[in-house]
């Protein structure tokens, strides 16, 4: 094989890889809401830091994976009043939040990739 091929080969590898893991969106079941007239609004974004830029954070509420979020993007979630446990991974880094949710409430919750 010459080297021009094994580096063409290289490159269609390396951006099939990096577009695979910039893919986001739901990656999991949202939680079940019993009282939708009760129920809060949660909105997690992540910004357009460098850190990650290339790889989409993991997000979890206590303990089940519900999305994987790109750079500049956002989504919006219902849940019962309560609290519950935010982790969101990009690389080595993993973050930890306690959310509490009020009755009705709109909360917006920015996803730094240094726990910030």
């Amino acid at each position: 094989m010459s080297s021009v091929r094994i580096g063409l080969i290289s490159a269609v590898a390396t951006i099939a890889l990096t577009a695979g893991c910039a893919t986001g969106g739901q990656s999991g079941t949202l939680p079940t809401v019993t009282n939708p007239a009760e129920a809060a609004n949660i909105t997690l974004y992540r910004d357009g830091s460098l850190a990650g830029w290339f790889a989409t954070m993991r997000v979890e509420l206590d303990g089940q994976e519900i999305y994987r979020i790109g750079r500049d993007e956002a989504f919006t979630f219902t849940v019962d009043p309560g609290q519950y446990l935010l982790v969101y991974t990009l690389g080595f880094n993993e973050c930890r939040r306690i959310i509490w949710a009020d009755t009705r409430q709109n909360q917006r919750i920015r996803l730094s990739p240094t726990c910030a």
